[in-house]
C-alpha cells in the first residue's frame, strides 16, 4: 500500500508496526506522461492559464515552459508531455520493487486525471514513464548499523561514475539501503535477493567463505585426481603383467 508523509509529521505506529525491516520503499518519483492529442493552441498554453487564472511558474533553463501545481505535486507543461515531480515526502511500500512502483503508478493515474480535469486535455496513462525513481530496504540492519558507526555509503558504478547505491536514514528510523541512478529499479531487486540470501544463512556465506569452499572442492579433486592417476598406472601395470602371463603360456 501507499500514503504520504507530510511535513507535519509523519505516522510511526504504520511504519513501525506494519512494515517489516527491509520491505521496499519507492519514492523521489518523476513521472513524463505522453499527451494523446496536442490542443492546437498549447503553444500558447501560457496565455491560456492566465486566462483561467490557474497560478504557474516559468521554469527550465530559458524560462518559458509553465509549471503548475496539482495534487500538491510540481507539474511541468512541457511541449508533447507532462512532467510530473512526486512529493518529497512521499512513499509507495511493497514486498519488492515491482509491488512498490504499481502503487507508485497509482498515485500518477490520479494525478492525470486530475490534470485532464484541470487542463481540459486527453493523456494517455497507459504511457507514464519512470524518469526517475529511488528504491531502499528499510529499517535495514547494515543501514543501521553503518549509521550508528557513522559511516557513509555512497558508491559509484567503475564505468559511468554514476551513484547507484547508497545509505541514508531519510525517515529517521535507523537507516535504509538504497538505490539510485537510472537503474535504480534494475538493480534493487538482485540486491534485495543478495540480501535475503544473506540473511537466509545468518550471513555465514561470504565471499570468504564461498573461496574457502572452493579450495577445499579444488583441493579434494586434486586428491581425487591423484588417487585416480595411481589407479591408472596400476591398472596398466597389472594389465602388462597378465599380458605377460598370457604370452608365456602360449610360449610353453
Amino acid at each position: 500500500g501507499w500514503w504520504e508523509l507530510t511535513k507535519k509529521g509523519k505516522n510511526p505506529t504504520k511504519y513501525g508496526i506494519f512494515l517489516k525491516k527491509d520491505t521496499i520503499r519507492g519514492h523521489a518519483y518523476i513521472w513524463n506522461i505522453e499527451i494523446e492529442k496536442i490542443p492546437k493552441d498549447w503553444n500558447k498554453r501560457i496565455e491560456i492559464l492566465k486566462s483561467k487564472e490557474i497560478n504557474h511558474k516559468l521554469v527550465g533553463v530559458l524560462k518559458t515552459t509553465p509549471r503548475i501545481k496539482v495534487l500538491g505535486r510540481k507539474v511541468w507543461l512541457c511541449n508533447d508531455h507532462l512532467r510530473i515531480y512526486d512529493t518529497e515526502k512521499s512513499s509507495y511500500y511493497g514486498d519488492d520493487a515491482g509491488e512498490s512502483r504499481k502503487n507508485s503508478k497509482l498515485q500518477a493515474f490520479r494525478i492525470t486525471i486530475s490534470l485532464e480535469r484541470r487542463l481540459g486535455i486527453k493523456l494517455n496513462p497507459n504511457r507514464i514513464k519512470f524518469r526517475k525513481e529511488h528504491y531502499s530496504l528499510i529499517r535495514n540492519d547494515l543501514a543501521i548499523d553503518q549509521n550508528q558507526k557513522g559511516l557513509i555509503w555512497r558508491i559509484k558504478d567503475d564505468q559511468t561514475g554514476e551513484e547507484w547505491l547508497l545509505i541514508d536514514d531519510s525517515l529517521g528510523e535507523g537507516g535504509e539501503l538504497e538505490n539510485i541512478g537510472k537503474k535504480a529499479f534494475k538493480t534493487n531487486i538482485p540486491l534485495q535477493k543478495w540480501w535475503n540470501i544473506k540473511k537466509k544463512y545468518n550471513f555465514e556465506v561470504t565471499d570468504e567463505f564461498l573461496i574457502e569452499r572452493f579450495k577445499k572442492f579444488d583441493d579434494r579433486d586434486k586428491k581425487f585426481s591423484e588417487v585416480m592417476d595411481k589407479l591408472q598406472t596400476k591398472m596398466i601395470q597389472l594389465t602388462k603383467v597378465v599380458y605377460d602371463l598370457n604370452q608365456d603360456k602360449f610360449k610353453s
